[in-house]
């Protein structure tokens, strides 16, 4: 009669002391299968020594090239390095691409934009009457012209 032991996040199903145990996940946990290299899988090797995480993590060094997808419909290929589940963390994964900051600074920005628009009422004004928001715009527009003629000077 197989024994149930209590384990973090997991249930120890051990049979006879003899045998081999299962551990079965609970069920508000999601088990995330794929292949995270370029490689050609290889063949099965029993690895002896790797007892956490970290280890396993070190001794495979697992990796994947990828494509994102540019607004201009272009791509751009980036790699991504995993050496420790830490690693598949959204701010992680911006961390190790350029593109992918460039797009989280824009992101930021516009919501900060966002947030005045909500909270600023003579911008708000500006914007709600046509005429107002059209030389609010020019004056961007202007604005904008100005600091790319100052940046080309430099």
């Amino acid at each position: 009669m197989p024994q149930n032991k209590a384990g973090i996040a997991t249930t120890i199903l051990a049979p006879e002391p003899a045998g081999e145990g299962f551990i079965e996940i609970s069920p508000n946990k999601t088990l995330f299968i794929q292949k995270l290299t370029n490689e050609d899988p290889p063949l099965p090797e029993i690895v002896k020594g790797l007892e956490t995480v970290e280890k396993v993590f070190e001794h495979f060094k697992p990796n994947v090239d990828v494509e994102l997808n540019k607004e201009d419909g272009s791509t751009t290929k980036e790699n991504f390095a995993f050496a420790g589940l830490g690693d598949f963390e959204v701010k992680a994964l911006v961390n190790q691409s350029g593109f992918l900051k460039n797009l989280s600074l824009e992101n930021d920005a516009y919501l900060k934009v966002i947030s005045q628009l909500k909270q600023n009422q003579s911008l708000n004004n500006v914007i709600q009457n046509p005429a107002t928001r059209t030389a609010f715009v020019n004056a961007l527009k202007a604005l904008a012209a100005e600091l790319e003629a100052i940046e080309g000077q430099e």
